[in-house]
């Protein structure tokens, strides 16, 4: 045996034993058949009578020994066949039909003749070939076989059982090879699925890290980059008012850089920790201490009109995170010296948020945000995530309108918990 075969018996399976024990039963039953038969006349048996009733089994064995483990256990294991297979099979054929010329009882030797040829054949032709030649060796043994062939019927009689032996071997061995074929392509169709799996689950996992980059990135535009821009432009008006000999608004906008860059600590912290950003008071209260920093900070009219609506925290977030955009925007762009927020539910249940400014407004009119800035851009793609809509363009009557539309499906508003916007 090749030294890659030796470990797998070494190692404690022994994938031939119920084989081995099938041919020592066998074998051994037909011994004491051909033992009985020689005392049937009830004379002594001769020499050559008990050669040829026991000598065919005990070359059977020797053969199976030899080289039938070898073919065996290569195909057993599923083991690149080899050219003695070939050989081991037509010798266990010339074996029976010898077996069976001596004992006619012996051509029951083909029910262990069978299964080996089925078990070593690779190929369902080669297999039904094998079992033929074997049906036909055993025939020949019938026919050789004197007397006893005269017993099963003559010729047709031999013929009749060897063919019925072939028929039954073909239609079983049939029978087990589509269920092991139907074993294997299940088992395949297991192994694809859990390849897929893994597929799924890689693919789950890097689409998750990509979302949290893209949370995280949205998050610190929507926060951090736009306190930071504050500052700067806090710390540009305390540099004019120091140009200017202003020290009573140097320092007014100092103690503003100081107060602004608190809260970009305390937003650091709740990313890091990744808490809600809303604080005390839920979204309103939220929004209200947004547009007091930014009165604070740039001197412009914030107005407030907000009903209290009942959202999931999520969608406070996003409505958060719309109206941080939208003062940014008047900020920095707009050079507004007005800005309306206004939260409410439309006639169609649907929440409607919008920030009106009263400045030099967009270039673009009423159209659903397509392209533009990261924070725009952003934005849209986090409320049309949940079904929502968002349209940045000119005012009604002047500057620009960010409007940002959520469905009622995810925005249902609990009863008597409405009121008219609070300044």
């Amino acid at each position: 045996m090749s030294p890659t075969e030796t470990p797998s018996i070494a190692s404690g399976r022994f994938p031939l034993r119920w084989w081995d024990a099938g041919v020592a039963v066998t074998l051994t039953v037909m011994a004491l058949v051909g033992g009985r038969e020689l005392q049937f006349d009830g004379e002594t048996p001769t020499r050559a009578q008990a050669i040829w009733t026991f000598a065919p089994l005990a070359l059977l064995a020797v053969w199976y020994l030899a080289a039938g483990r070898r073919v065996m256990f290569r195909a057993v294991l599923d083991l690149p066949p080899r050219a003695t297979d070939a050989v081991f099979v037509v010798g266990l054929m010339v074996l029976i039909g010898v077996a069976t010329f001596g004992v006619a009882s012996y051509a029951t030797l083909q029910t262990i003749g069978y299964p080996l040829i089925w078990t070593i054949a690779r190929r369902y032709r080669a297999a039904v070939a094998w079992s033929a030649a074997l049906a036909i060796a055993v025939c020949i043994g019938f026919v050789g076989s004197g007397e006893p062939f005269d017993r099963v019927g003559g010729f047709w009689g031999a013929f009749a059982v060897s063919a019925l032996s072939l028929i039954f071997a073909v239609v079983m061995g049939t029978w087990i090879t589509g269920i092991h074929a139907q074993g294997e392509r299940h088992r395949e169709l297991a192994d694809a699925l859990r390849h897929s799996q893994h597929e799924v689950a890689a693919l789950s996992e890097a689409a998750g890290a990509a979302a949290e980059r893209e949370r995280i990135s949205r998050d610190l535009h929507d926060t951090l980059t736009q306190t930071l821009t504050g500052l700067v432009m806090l710390s540009e008006q305390a540099d004019r008012a120091l140009a200017a000999d202003d020290i009573s608004a140097a320092q007014d906008r100092l103690e503003r850089v100081r107060s602004a860059a608190r809260e970009s600590l305390q937003e650091a912290r709740a990313l890091v920790a990744t808490t809600q950003p809303l604080g005390d008071g839920g979204l309103e209260a939220a929004i209200e201490r947004t547009a007091t920093r930014l009165r604070a900070d740039t001197g412009l009219r914030v107005h407030c009109d907000l009903a209290s609506l009942h959202l999931d925290r999520e969608r406070q977030v996003m409505l958060l995170r719309a109206t941080q955009e939208g003062l940014a925007n008047a900020r920095k762009h707009a050079r507004a010296g007005t800005v309306a927020i206004t939260l409410t539910r439309a006639a169609d249940g649907d929440v409607v948020l919008r920030v009106d400014d009263d400045g030099v407004g967009p270039g673009t009119v009423g159209n659903p945000v397509s392209d533009g800035g990261y924070g725009l851009t952003g934005l849209a793609d986090r409320i049309r995530g949940v079904g929502g809509e968002v349209r940045f363009g000119r005012g009604p009557e002047r500057g620009a309108r960010l409007e940002v539309r959520l469905p009622a499906t995810v925005a249902a508003a609990a009863p008597g918990h409405e009121r008219e916007g609070v300044r």
